[in-house]
């Protein structure tokens, strides 16, 4: 009996301290974005947007990670295209007006971060995305015609692919808790109106467990 009670004291210990010895890797945070984003088409402006977002991360390995999670951004651009959404029929191909177009998106990132250059608390991070985004909200304006929500029906799809590459910096704050910054290259892919996108983003991270 005495024996049982040992046995039954140093498996809880044991189950105690795993835990406590193993290495962390499920990290959460979030993160603040700024872009500077133009849609591709005639004549278009570069224009300054902004974004944030929540961030799953999973480090099991010591060179690279990958993160999932939720996104919004707000993009702007201005470009040069037939007023058709304000139910203006161009008669000829000149018939052409600047239209400001403002989207807010919601996207699904699955982002892999690999570090090949580390030295002491700083690490080189080059990064790869997909995101699924979705509109939610996208307003048309013009000197011409004003401004314009565009509806469901407006659209051919609401739903596109985004890419990005990146190359950043990620900084040990504490044992478990990390800054990455990161700048990087986004496009837009099967959308009605694609976006290219240069995007800053820092994100802070903190092991759960």
């Amino acid at each position: 009996m005495i024996m049982f009670k040992k046995a039954v004291y140093l498996a809880v210990l044991f189950l105690i301290s795993v835990p406590l010895q193993a290495q962390i890797n499920v990290y959460m945070g979030g993160n603040l974005q700024g872009n500077y984003s133009w849609i591709r088409g005639d004549e278009q402006t570069m224009e300054p947007g902004f974004g944030a977002g929540f961030s799953f991360v999973y480090w099991e390995y010591e060179y690279w990670f990958i993160k999932a999670g939720i996104d919004y951004t707000n993009k702007t651009s201005t470009i040069l295209d037939y007023a058709e959404d304000y139910g203006v029929i161009p008669e000829n191909p000149d018939d052409k007006i600047n239209i400001t177009f403002r989207e807010q998106a919601i996207g699904i990132p699955l982002t892999i971060y690999f570090r090949p250059y580390e030295w002491d608390a700083n690490t080189i991070l080059i990064t790869g995305t997909l995101e699924a985004m979705m509109a939610i909200n996208v307003k048309e304006s013009s000197e011409e015609y004003g401004e314009i929500v565009l509806k469901a029906s407006d659209f051919h799809t609401r739903t596109k692919t985004n890419l990005g590459i990146g190359i950043g910096y990620q900084r040990q704050l504490d044992k478990h808790m990390f800054l990455n910054i990161v700048p990087s290259y986004n496009i837009d892919l099967r959308a009605d109106r694609a976006y290219n996108s240069i995007t800053l983003t820092a994100e802070l991270i903190f092991g759960v467990y």
